[in-house]
């Protein structure tokens, strides 16, 4: 007699996002500070399988291959361009929706012409991961602390791009830490953003106040901590090569002649780089954006 059965395959299904993609006052009460305990590590709940009958010739379709595909993986939380940075175009729709979070170096963002506004930046000299919340930064027509600008404007994105006042003050996983509990704060305010920490760009070979070694260390330290993340929209991106020489220290052409701080020339290149990583398609340079470009690279 033969027998004839019909066959149930389970598939796991799971669904992964990864993101490509001054006056200022200082306010008495300090949320995050170098004694922050370490935040609490955030886990997500695994996918739950769903079920689907299949018939006998359907289910010899099913490949070890396909298998292996459907299983869960963790989301990257480094963020690695999928195109090649081949120009210095950067998308100014997509950047009107986000708000750069940081000190002095983050700052110029908006100092410079034909870059940013003070809408998308809340940064001041003196501010680090360690004390962002003692200022209050202004914003088009208005003075915000940095929970009042997030709770305002609610952007797609957050960068938060600071450490230059952190790196001499406090150890390296504290720094780590007090980004996550930003970050973790700014995700609270605005579910539906996300946060992608940027790596504190290089210094001078002549530079001595803030080592090299030590930036990167401290940018090691909080590119472990988002790696160790699950379940947020926290993310890290390296913008340290594309300012540095062979040797690691700052391209000339970017320094704007301390050492430490930018030129317009590495903004511009850090914006059009974040428009790559981020998986965002750029719109064209204006003419005198593109003349300013091919100036500084002349000099």
């Amino acid at each position: 007699m033969n027998a004839k059965c019909s066959k149930c395959v389970a598939f796991a299904a799971a669904v992964l996002s990864a993101a490509y993609f001054s006056g200022c006052h200082k306010v008495e009460e300090t949320t995050v500070t170098e004694t922050l305990a370490p935040p609490t590590a955030m886990t997500t709940s695994e996918a739950v399988p769903a079920m689907a009958t299949v018939s006998e010739s359907e289910t010899e379709t099913v490949t070890e291959t396909e298998a292996e595909t459907a299983e869960t993986e963790p989301a990257p939380r480094v963020i690695v361009p999928k195109l090649e940075w081949t120009s210095l175009d950067w998308n100014k729709e997509f950047m009107e929706d986000t708000i750069f979070v940081g000190d002095s170096v983050c700052r110029a963002l908006y100092v410079y012409n034909d870059l940013l506004t003070t809408k998308q930046v809340a940064a001041t000299g003196g501010a680090a991961a360690r004390n962002i919340y003692d200022y209050t930064f202004k914003m088009e027509n208005n003075e915000f602390t940095l929970r009042e600008a997030a709770e305002h404007y609610k952007p797609k994105v957050f960068f938060l791009w600071m450490g230059i006042n952190d790196i001499n003050m406090t150890e390296r996983d504290v720094y780590a830490n007090n980004l996550k509990a930003i970050a973790e704060d700014m995700l609270s305010i605005s579910p539906e953003s996300k946060v992608v920490i940027l790596s504190m760009s290089p210094t001078s070979d002549y530079h001595e106040w803030n080592a090299n070694e030590r930036i990167r260390d401290y940018n090691a330290a909080a590119k472990e901590m988002c790696e160790a993340i699950e379940g947020e929209e926290i993310y890290y991106l390296d913008i340290q090569d594309i300012l540095s020489d062979e040797e690691g220290y700052l391209l000339p052409e970017c320094d704007s002649g301390d050492g430490m701080h930018l030129s317009q020339m590495a903004y511009t290149r850090l914006l059009s780089y974040i428009t790559v990583a981020m998986d965002v398609q750029s719109e064209p340079a204006s003419e005198s954006s593109a003349e300013s470009v091919s100036e500084q690279s002349a000099e």
